[in-house]
């Protein structure tokens, strides 16, 4: 998982030496340095270590790696690793550009995110599926080369010095072998403990403690038949969440399975569950790896 572009403590600075910046591209460390002054410690004290991937990593029934879409946005590395540029190393955002202006210090708490990679209406896709998603009100997607959509309100997560999102929306493509008239509620209902797992991690929420089905039954999504299971989960860290996943059939391949993993933090200052409905009506088909939006979007 990436962060957006910005500023962030340099993983290479060397004491007595003063401290600086390093910009961030949103893969790789750049050469782009500035004195540090005022500026807050990033996670980790600043590291760039390699640190485990908080959210993310899909289970068996998923084809291929994809961001989890709640809950745990970045992770710090620990201080004794070295820095590396990978996906895995993700300080926290300070500034919009190598030649923006500095975003001032202090208390890092629930916040907008200073320069969205995009405006609500915009269509996020993922041109290997074939299928977009439509950011809504108050969402963006934080890395320009990602199809994850986050709610713009960032906080420190409970249970570790990162931080977190209080909301987030993925499409990835599902495992083969799902087939008859079961398929895609059986899938479904993997998918939802799945994000569930992910995106509200033991480290960084203290582990699930319950959940229950709170929503569930067939839906069309782009135009095709398919099966939403939504779970409210409780966390032993506040926040409580609401987790759903709905799989529904590829526009473009025959057989193919595809799933939206989608969530909202259940608190004053994150989006509402209706968000979750939002997001699922607003997925529409686009050409396969292609960016467009056919403007072909399906309602419930």
């Amino acid at each position: 998982m990436t962060t957006p572009p910005g500023w962030y403590p340099d993983p290479g600075h060397t004491p007595p030496l003063p401290p600086q910046q390093r910009w961030w591209d949103g893969t790789t460390w750049t050469q782009h340095t500035r004195p540090a002054a005022g500026a807050a410690a990033g996670p980790g004290g600043g590291k760039a270590g390699r640190g485990p991937l908080i959210a993310g990593i899909v289970g068996a029934v998923v084809l291929v790696a994809a961001l989890a879409v709640g809950g745990v946005l970045v992770a710090g590395g620990s201080d004794d690793e070295e820095p590396k540029a990978a996906a895995s190393s993700s300080p926290s955002p300070e500034s919009t550009g190598p030649e923006g202006e500095d975003d001032p210090p202090g208390d890092r708490g629930d916040r907008e995110s200073p320069a969205p990679e995009s405006s609500p209406g915009d269509v996020v896709p993922e041109p290997g599926l074939g299928v977009g998603l439509t950011v809504p009100e108050g969402w963006e997607r934080p890395d320009p080369e990602s199809g994850f959509v986050a709610h713009r309100a960032a906080y420190r997560c409970p249970g570790e010095e990162t931080n977190c999102v209080r909301g987030g929306a993925k499409l990835l493509p599902v495992s083969s072998g799902w087939e008859g008239e079961k398929a895609l509620k059986g899938a479904a209902e993997l998918q939802v403990a799945e994000n569930a797992k992910q995106s509200y991690s033991k480290k960084a929420y203290g582990g699930i403690t319950d959940h229950k089905v709170v929503e569930s039954g067939a839906v069309t999504v782009a135009g095709q038949p398919g099966y939403r299971v939504r779970w409210r989960v409780e966390n032993k860290l506040e926040p409580d969440a609401y987790v759903e996943a709905v799989v529904f059939r590829s526009p473009h391949v025959k057989g193919g399975l595809l799933a939206l993993w989608s969530s909202v933090d259940i608190a004053s200052e994150a989006p509402p569950a209706s968000d979750l409905d939002e997001l699922r009506k607003g997925v529409v088909r686009t050409g396969l790896g292609e960016g467009a939006d056919d403007g072909n979007r399906e309602a419930v």
